[in-house]
């Protein structure tokens, strides 16, 4: 799955592609802490900046717990907050000039997004 982010993949002085999934799910855990998410998505962006998402695009708990309750696996639930998660960076990162303090930081979760989902279809195949 390739998320369109520019760059091949080098984060943090490493080789993405060669990390699994535990190590990137921890990289972006990093990244997503909530100190870098207000610097980076609240605190560089003007007062009252949105990003138009559909209903759909929105991830609740409470779906995620009645998710659960129908028996959705852990793995369909992960794959779940991937896919939200990374479409959401990726639609905030195309909007940035490169220029804006936070394009490096949405840039690298769409390098860390696409590694994790090239992992993600080794399990398809």
């Amino acid at each position: 799955l390739a998320f369109g982010c520019p760059g091949l993949l080098a984060v943090l002085g490493m080789e993405a592609s060669a990390l699994g999934e535990c190590e990137l799910t921890r990289l972006l855990q990093d990244k997503l802490q909530y100190e870098m998410r207000l610097q980076y998505m609240k605190h560089y962006f003007p007062i009252n900046y949105t990003v138009q998402v559909q209903y759909e695009e929105v991830l609740r708990p409470a779906n995620i717990t009645r998710l659960r309750n129908e028996t959705v696996t852990e793995v369909a639930l992960r794959y779940l907050w991937f896919h939200v998660s990374s479409q959401a960076v990726l639609r905030i990162h195309e909007v940035l000039p490169e220029k804006h303090p936070s394009w490096k930081y949405t840039q690298e979760l769409c390098q860390l997004f696409d590694a994790l989902g090239k992992e993600y279809s080794k399990y398809r195949q």
